[in-house]
């Protein structure tokens, strides 16, 4: 089922309370006098009342007709709804649960390798180590990154990317569950990839998967069509544990070179929730990238409004709002609806920092958030052009936990205690009231029709969970 944000969530049913004590106690006294009265009225002169036969018309078979009587009337006044609420709650309880966990998903941030035209990028953009750097217009070049040619250019932006995850990419690629995601101009830069993998001496030879600038990918999503498979009619998460994405952007050299955006690289190891559940406490990440939320820009206020309603992270641990390649009606409204929201935010512009930013950009935000998250500044709001509108979505060290409270009055049984107890009561009654002393066909029919009911209301309890289930997903799914 595709994720919603905007899935509507339904009230909490409350049953009232069940028929108080007074009420049997008053059914039991009005079936035993009417009883006693009956059977004194109706019994035969100069039999001695100190019988069997006595007793039981003015003890046992009143309190077996009370039982009877009493289940019934508790189930049409009280039982029938009760279970209809427990299994309604339920279902609800298991609808928010989902949805929580699904608006929370995404992928963690193992480590990252960064490359920008500024050093230190992140940690000087929100003040903490000089000055905010402000290029605005100038188109900046990766100075640390030399080479004489293209060529030569992408292996050395490979190799300084690669290098500092090396003891992170061991352990992930021996996990036989690895694979390299590429997005770059060039498809042939794959190639470069694997030379340099084994000039790093790294274990195995990873499958290298290309994506061209122009596809968009969701964290909680499947990047590609293989990562989901259906099985039987589910659906199988197929993802890698371990995932590495390499992006960049370098400018071609030349005397006739006119470059429109800075230079820029990124290297990502990621994780999938997955693995977090895997591993969980023994997995040390930087961040995790939340579900992003993609509306049309000039409706970035209620996307706003929706992602900060799913309660991924607290609003007062929101601090930073990054942003980048946002332009005319997506920045307006982008800077408009964050403005509007009342958080407490500090901005921070990559293009006014480095210059014109290409596509990498999407990951470099990513990763300059993340970095931010783990050095504890809070959790950090991101916003992304997207072909369809804007991307928002939060960078956050730690996932908030699904906190929907189960109460014991969602928990149902299938089986019909009341209901057979009262079918048993049927029998017992049936059978006292026969005058034969020897079991016959009359005991015979009685004993099976009170099994047949009882299968009978089993049958009904499990076709009424059928409904009721049926009928909350036609509204809510």
């Amino acid at each position: 089922m595709k994720f919603r944000w905007d899935q509507a969530m339904p009230p909490e049913l409350s049953v009232g309370k069940p028929p108080p004590v007074w009420v049997y106690a008053a059914l039991y006294l009005v079936i035993e006098v009417s009883a006693l009265l009956l059977t004194v009225s109706t019994w035969p002169k100069g039999q001695p009342v100190a019988s069997q036969e006595f007793v039981l018309h003015t003890v046992i078979l009143p309190l077996l007709a009370s039982v009877f009587i009493g289940i019934f009337a508790y189930h049409g006044l009280h039982g029938s709804f009760a279970y209809q609420v427990a299994v309604t709650n339920s279902e609800r309880w298991h609808l928010i649960t989902r949805w929580q966990r699904q608006s929370r998903s995404g992928v963690a941030v193992l480590d990252s390798t960064i490359l920008t035209p500024e050093p230190d990028l992140a940690v000087h953009m929100l003040g903490l180590e000089g000055t905010p750097p402000e290029n605005p217009a100038r188109i900046m070049a990766l100075d640390s990154v030399e080479g004489a040619d293209g060529a030569s250019r992408v292996r050395a932006v490979l190799h300084q990317l690669l290098t500092p995850l090396i003891p992170g990419l061991v352990g992930a690629v021996r996990s036989r569950s690895f694979d390299l995601v590429l997005q770059c101009e060039r498809q042939e830069s794959s190639e470069d990839v694997r030379a340099i993998w084994k000039e790093l001496e790294l274990p195995g030879d990873p499958r290298v998967r290309w994506i061209n600038n122009e596809k968009e990918v969701d964290f909680a999503d499947g990047w590609f069509e293989d990562d989901r498979h259906m099985s039987y009619g589910y659906e199988m998460d197929r993802t890698p544990r371990y995932r590495l994405l390499l992006a960049w952007h370098l400018n071609d050299g030349g005397p006739d070179a006119r470059p429109t955006f800075s230079e820029s690289a990124v290297a990502l190891l990621l994780g999938t929730a997955t693995l977090a559940q895997e591993k969980q406490s023994n997995l040390r990440q930087q961040a995790w990238l939340l579900r992003q939320i993609v509306g049309d820009a000039d409706l970035a206020d209620r996307s706003l409004a929706l992602l900060l309603d799913a309660e991924q992270v607290p609003r007062e641990r929101i601090h930073h709002f990054w942003h980048s390649r946002l332009k005319g009606l997506a920045q307006h409204a982008t800077m408009g609806a964050v403005g509007n929201s009342g958080l407490k935010v500090g901005e921070h512009a990559l293009d006014r920092a480095v210059g014109p930013q290409a596509s990498v950009a999407r990951w470099v935000l990513q990763a300059l958030a993340a970095r931010m998250a783990h050095f504890g500044q809070g959790a950090q709001l991101v916003a992304l052009p997207r072909s369809n509108g804007v991307a928002l979505n939060f960078v956050v060290k730690e996932r908030t936990p699904v906190s929907v409270r189960w109460k014991p009055e969602y928990e149902y049984s299938l089986f019909p205690l009341l209901e057979s107890v009262a079918c048993m009561t049927f029998v017992a009654l049936a059978l006292l009231l026969s005058d034969s002393k020897a079991w016959g066909t009359y005991e015979t029919v009685t004993v099976s029709v009170g099994a047949f009911f009882c299968v009978l209301f089993a049958g009904a309890r499990i076709l009424m969970r059928r409904v009721f289930t049926d009928n909350f997903w036609r509204a809510y799914r």
